[in-house]
C-alpha cells in the first residue's frame, strides 16, 4: 500500500527530470505544475494516513502547514516566472534565480520536519521543488 502512494508522489518528479524542455520558461512552468501535482498527492496520502490512524493530529497539522507553505511559494514562483517571461527575458540566467528563490522560500517557511513519518510523505514534494532548478539549468536555449 505504501509503495502505491510513494509512486504517486515520485512520478511527477520523474516527469520533471525526463527530457529537456524547449526553453527555461517552459521548464519553470512545468516544474511548478509538477510541484502542484506532488502537493496534491501528498495531501491525499496525508488524509489517508490520518483516517487510518497512521498520522496523529500533530503530524497532520505539520504536513498541512508544509503544503500551505509550498503552495504559497509556488504561486509566488509562478507569478515571477510569468512576469519575467512577459518582460521578454528568455535565457536560463533569467529563470534560475527565481527557481533558487523558490527552494529558499520553502525552506525558510517550512515547519520543523523532525518526524520521520511526516518527512517520508513530504520527500517527493521536496524533490520536485529542488528539481525545478535542475530542469531550468538543463533547458535548451541560451544562457
Amino acid at each position: 500500500m505504501k509503495r502505491k502512494y510513494l509512486a504517486i508522489l515520485i512520478v511527477p518528479t520523474l516527469l520533471l527530470l525526463s527530457g529537456c524542455p524547449k526553453d527555461a520558461y517552459r521548464a519553470a512552468i512545468q516544474g511548478s505544475a509538477d510541484v502542484s501535482q506532488a502537493v496534491s498527492g501528498g495531501i491525499k496520502i496525508t488524509s489517508q494516513y490520518y483516517a487510518a490512524g497512521t498520522f496523529n493530529d500533530a503530524q497532520k497539522a505539520t504536513a498541512a502547514k508544509y503544503f500551505g507553505v509550498v503552495t504559497e511559494c509556488n504561486m509566488t514562483f509562478r507569478k515571477a516566472v510569468t512576469d519575467v517571461h512577459l518582460a521578454g527575458q528568455t535565457g536560463i540566467a533569467a529563470f534560475l534565480p527565481i527557481a533558487d528563490s523558490f527552494v529558499t522560500c520553502v525552506s525558510v517557511g517550512s515547519p520543523n520536519l523532525a518526524d520521520p513519518k511526516v518527512t517520508n510523505v513530504l520527500k517527493a514534494v521536496d524533490t520536485a521543488i529542488r528539481g525545478i532548478s535542475l530542469a531550468v539549468s538543463n533547458a535548451k536555449g541560451g544562457k
